[in-house]
């Protein structure tokens, strides 16, 4: 309504604008009218808000008490809460106090349960050992129960050595056997039965004897000695006499057979051999000790070459040289002819190239003398490279030294290659034969190796005989070497000689001739 009213007053204001010009007390009149107008409803205004102020008053107290009253019901809510936090302190002090003491009971079980683990686990340790002693106890027990395996090492013995009292020893291997088939659970017994029996069998390695026995000799039966040491060596001789006036003997000699080696009769020996045999028979029954004629630890290799040996001549123990350095050989050897082949011309041409005849050396003396004349008489009579060189000078007319100087190197160019040709090869042959021979010796240690693989190295002499075979290609090449190298020497020493020579030559034809000019 006020700003109607106030909107009112300035619409009659607008619309009186024209009148004020016209009437000024009008205007002064409406003036205080306006001024009445808009100083009423201030009043009126202020007459309103100190009543909306009473109103607020009291609502304002009537909040107030409401808030009071709101306060005290909080004060009685917070000390309810505290009251009731103060409850559920102690009840959580009482639950703390119960948990800590469970825990430590807890603890205290946890800790004992430990204990008991580790008395458990000590426990398992100590039964496990128990249970490994026991079981060591069981396998040591039933190892003393031995088995027929055990008699193998005796066995061999009987394979591998010399066949004799075989009766004897079998009965005393099957004895054992048989015990150890009934008395399984005594093995003290079964020890007792294998003590025994390797007992016997070192007795019967030890045993020396001669005796006289029934000899067999091929498909015919003879009286006469048998001598036997231990179980390597036997030989035996009948009484007869054959044609040759030789008493028929034997000698027992291992061999190669499906067990590696064994041994056998071997007849087929030389009459040296057999000699031996006899002298040992003689000396035996006057002797404390007789000397064998064979080593009682030959290789089946060896012992074969003993008892098929045949007597040979130079010839035949080169061609055998030359069978065991094996394919190698040939080329040493043809390196070996080439090399002396080449030498033998090689020493012939320096022979020939270095004859200069009694011209050159009445040439070279008239040089000396300074007699031109007869040096250039005598030197188209000489020979050989030496002679060449006076001819090269004394032959023509020279303007000079220098022009003289450059046919003699000319000369000497072309003919120093023809004189030290072909030693080259010699050199290379000598080199070569040794590297060839080295090769050799490779090759046969590499077959060597492989035998020892398949075969191992029980037997040292045919180790010995490998080795020495694989060697012979290294001794060829040598052989061949050593002479080349020498010869080699000695022609580069002619070559060197003969150019020399030459030189001196040349030397004393070129000062002889322009001295004697000045």
């Amino acid at each position: 309504m006020m700003k109607f009213e106030m909107c009112n007053v300035k619409f009659g204001i607008r619309n009186s604008e024209f009148g004020m010009l016209c009437h000024p007390e009008s205007f002064i009149l409406r003036l205080v009218l306006v001024a009445l107008f808009c100083f009423a409803p201030l009043s009126f205004a202020q007459q309103n808000s100190d009543i909306d102020a009473v109103k607020k008053r009291a609502e304002l107290n009537s909040a107030k008490a409401d808030l009071e009253e709101a306060r005290k019901k909080r004060d009685m809510a917070v000390a309810a809460r505290w009251k009731d936090r103060e409850t559920a302190n102690q009840e959580r002090e009482m639950f703390n106090e119960k948990y800590q003491e469970s825990k430590e009971k807890v603890d205290a079980l946890m800790s004992e349960r430990a204990r008991l683990f580790e008395d458990v686990r000590v426990a398992r340790e100590d039964l496990a050992q128990v249970k490994l002693q026991a079981e060591k106890a069981r396998a040591e027990f039933l190892s003393l129960a031995a088995g027929p395996d055990r008699l193998e090492t005796l066995a061999k013995f009987q394979e591998q050595g010399v066949p004799s009292k075989m009766t004897e020893r079998v009965e005393i291997q099957n004895k054992v056997k048989k015990e150890m088939a009934l008395y399984r659970d005594d093995p003290l017994r079964i020890a007792k039965g294998i003590l025994d029996a390797a007992r016997a069998e070192m007795a019967f390695t030890r045993e020396s004897n001669v005796e006289k026995a029934d000899l067999m000799f091929g498909t015919a039966v003879a009286q006469g000695d048998r001598m036997r040491l231990g179980g390597l060596f036997a030989m035996q001789m009948a009484n007869a006499v054959d044609i040759n006036g030789l008493h028929p003997a034997a000698l027992m000699l291992p061999v190669a057979g499906e067990k590696k080696r064994v041994y056998s009769w071997q007849e087929n020996l030389t009459p040296d051999t057999k000699k031996e045999i006899a002298t040992v028979f003689r000396n035996v029954r006057d002797s404390a000790y007789v000397m064998v004629p064979v080593d009682v630890l030959l290789s089946t290799e060896l012992s074969s070459e003993l008892a098929n040996h045949t007597e040979t001549t130079w010839k035949d123990d080169a061609r055998e040289f030359f069978k065991n350095g094996g394919i190698l050989m040939y080329p040493i050897a043809t390196l070996f002819v080439l090399g002396l082949l080449i030498f033998l011309i090689k020493f012939i041409w320096l022979l020939v190239a270095s004859f200069g005849g009694l011209s050159t050396r009445r040439a070279l003396k008239a040089l000396e003398k300074g007699d031109v004349e007869t040096a250039r008489a005598q030197s188209a009579k000489s020979f050989g490279k030496v002679g060449k060189v006076l001819r090269t000078v004394l032959s023509k007319p020279y303007p000079g030294r220098e022009s003289a100087e450059k046919a003699l190197e000319e000369l000497f160019s072309a003919e120093v290659p023809k004189i030290e040709s072909g030693l080259t090869w010699v050199s290379v042959f000598a080199s070569t034969a040794p590297l060839l021979g080295l090769l050799g010796t490779v090759m046969g240690m590499i077959e060597l190796f492989d035998v020892i693989t398949m075969h191992g190295t029980s037997d040292p002499k045919l180790l010995a005989g490998g080795i020495s075979i694989a060697l012979v290609t290294t001794e060829a090449g040598l052989m061949a070497a050593i002479p080349l190298q020498l010869l080699h020497t000695f022609l580069v020493n002619r070559c060197d000689a003969l150019r020399s020579r030459m030189e001196k030559a040349g030397l004393a034809v070129l000062n002889a001739l322009w001295i004697k000019e000045k």
